[in-house]
This record gives structure tokens, C-alpha cells and sequence, in this order.
């Protein structure tokens, strides 16, 4: 028989933390990897060069790429206070539900992720003032997808989990 990453206590613990950190710590990453790699595919730099690109228009006006990290990463941050405690009051004995809990709160880790990349890349790629509008909208967005992910994930986890 299989071990999974519901089994055990510990393992759940482990995994209600390793979510929790990396969903706060994509939400403000996510900006700046997006800008790193839209530098270095578009405009041909190098990853140092690019990097250093980052560092320079980190706080500068026009630019404030630590504002727009902030920004994106408010629905991360609740997102992850949610996951925390629903997670976290999870029944040990009934593996079942903690199975189907975390089933949709990864869905919904992997759908904030992917989503706000997208939108981050296809923002800079464009590089005019009409998508950087993309950046005022996101936050509304990335709220609007948490409960459709975290649904999803329960019901493809009804599936697996019975």
C-alpha cells in the first residue's frame, strides 16, 4: 500500500506548511520571476543582467516592482491564512477529509499560481500603459478564482478519496 501525503499526521502538518509558505512566498516571487524571464527572453539578457534590471527598478517610480509584488500578493496572503486554519482543524482520524481539503486547496495554490504568471508575463510582454492596468484588476481576479479552484479541487478529489 502506497503512502500519501494524508497518512500520517506529521506528513499533514508538513504539507499544511509547505502550502502555506509557498503560496505567500509565490505571490510576492511571482512579479519578479515573471519580470526576470520576460527581460531574458525579450530583450536577450543575461540572467545576471536581468536580475540587476530587477534591483533597479525595484522601489523606482514608474516602475515600483516591490508595490506591484504587494499587490499581487494580498490574495495570495489570505488565501494562505485560509488554508492555515482550514488545514489545520482538520479531524486527524477521517482521512477522507483531509484528503479532499487538500486536494482543493493545492488545485487552488496551483490555479492562483498559474494564473497570476500568465497574466504577470502576458502583462510585460505587451509592455504598453492598457495592460498595466492587468495589475489593478488582478487582485479582484485571483479572489474571484479561490472559491472555483478550491470547488474544483473538492470535486475532482470526490473522485479519488471515497
Amino acid at each position: 500500500m502506497s503512502s500519501t501525503a494524508t497518512d500520517s499526521p506529521r506528513r499533514f502538518t508538513v504539507l499544511t506548511l509547505v502550502l502555506y509558505w509557498s503560496c505567500t512566498l509565490s505571490g510576492l516571487a511571482i512579479p519578479w520571476i515573471a519580470t526576470v524571464a520576460v527581460d531574458m527572453a525579450k530583450h536577450d539578457q543575461s540572467l545576471a543582467g536581468a536580475v540587476r534590471q530587477l534591483r533597479l527598478h525595484l522601489f523606482a517610480p514608474g516602475y515600483n516592482l516591490f508595490v506591484i509584488a504587494l499587490i499581487n500578493a494580498m490574495p495570495f496572503m489570505i488565501f494562505a491564512v485560509f488554508l492555515l486554519f482550514h488545514l489545520g482543524r482538520a479531524p486527524m482520524d477521517d482521512r477522507t477529509l483531509r484528503g479532499r481539503r487538500s486536494a482543493g486547496v493545492l488545485m487552488t495554490v496551483i490555479g492562483l499560481v498559474a494564473f497570476s504568471l500568465w497574466t504577470h508575463l502576458t502583462t510585460l510582454w505587451q509592455a504598453d500603459a492598457q495592460a498595466a492596468l492587468a495589475y489593478l484588476f488582478l487582485p479582484f481576479l485571483l479572489l474571484l478564482l479561490i472559491p472555483i479552484c478550491y470547488a474544483f479541487g473538492r470535486a475532482l478529489s470526490t473522485l479519488v478519496f471515497r
